[in-house]
């Protein structure tokens, strides 16, 4: 049977169709979304012959999602109402006789004011009770995920028997959580929330730095002692560059030093080039070497970093404390 007749008819209610107008949409909806919902929608009355109600329930309200219909709703609240699920399916009816109310289909405003009144009588409720003296700021209650409104708290509420699962959550609280059993039938169960445990909080610790002294003398030794390696570089090019001089003179006149093969030639170019950066080094290496001294020397004493009243570096770490309080 087409999801298109099925809207001329009231969710099966009382086991009969009835031949009433086509369902109302409340949205436009494009034809894939329209398409997409006609299967759901087969698909679901299928499953709820079968008495696969979970099932079904599930497919209407996508059928319904996708392409609102007032047929389709009524389709849904009976199928909640079968599925047990007593206080969803008051809501629907409430909703649905509304809806066709303001559509003008009186038939089926009154079944479905019918259902839901009967549904009002069977209803299983759960009243929250907050203390004024023990309600966190920022608090929040939910039920199987689903927020609580503040307005509902303190007062019995219509609620879908089975398991049902309340949370409790504040900013600064650690969040507090319960599950209950709903029974079905007019019954009426009280839970009190309790005032939320403070969250544990980031705890500060001071890490002390090395002192100002330590710093300035470890510099001044890392400073010295590339000055000392630059020394010995200059000396390496230094004897390097005599060496290569006194071979390029095998290579040159005696009468005249400057009458040289090209050997001889590129052994002095190489021998000033070396005896340069032999210079280069040198210098270098002695600035580097009498600055490193000076920092170790104008260093303050760690006798004097550790008297009384002596201003100390220290860093801050945030560590988040966890476990159980």
């Amino acid at each position: 049977m087409s999801r298109s007749f099925r809207r001329l008819a009231s969710a099966a209610l009382c086991g009969c169709c009835l031949h009433l107008g086509a369902g109302t949409a409340w949205a436009e909806t494009t034809a894939a979304q329209r398409a997409t919902a006609e299967a759901l929608f087969q698909q679901a009355t299928a499953l709820m012959d079968q008495k696969r109600f979970a099932e079904a329930c599930e497919k209407l309200a996508g059928s319904q999602e996708l392409d609102p219909a007032l047929g389709t709703l009524l389709y849904l609240a009976d199928c909640y109402e079968q599925s047990g699920r007593t206080a969803s399916a008051w809501a629907l009816f409430r909703e649905a006789a509304e809806k066709s109310k303001r559509a003008g289909q009186p038939e089926r405003e009154q079944i479905a004011a019918e259902r839901a009144a009967s549904l009002e009588t069977r209803l299983s409720k759960l009243t929250l009770t907050v203390p004024p003296a023990t309600r966190s700021a920022g608090l929040s209650l939910s039920i199987n995920g689903a927020a609580v409104p503040a307005a509902s708290w303190n007062g019995p509420m219509p609620i879908d028997p089975g398991d049902a699962v309340v949370e409790a959550r504040a900013p600064g609280k650690k969040p507090w959580s319960t599950r209950l059993q709903i029974e079905s039938g007019a019954t009426v169960k009280s839970l009190e929330v309790p005032r939320l445990a403070d969250a544990p909080r980031a705890a500060v610790l001071a890490v002390e730095k090395p002192a100002a002294s330590s710093t300035q003398k470890t510099i001044g030794y890392v400073i010295g002692a590339a000055g000392i390696v630059a020394l010995a570089a200059g000396g390496v090019l230094g004897y390097r560059a005599y060496k290569l001089d006194k071979t390029s003179k095998g290579d040159c006149r005696a009468d005249d030093p400057n009458a040289c093969t090209s050997d001889g030639v590129e052994q002095r170019e190489d021998a000033k080039a070396a005896a340069a950066l032999s210079t280069i080094a040198t210098i270098s290496g002695a600035g580097l070497t009498v600055t490193g001294l000076a920092l170790v020397i104008t260093a303050p004493s760690s006798e004097r970093a550790a008297e009384p009243g002596a201003p100390r570096q220290t860093a801050q770490v945030a560590v988040s404390l966890t476990g159980t309080w």
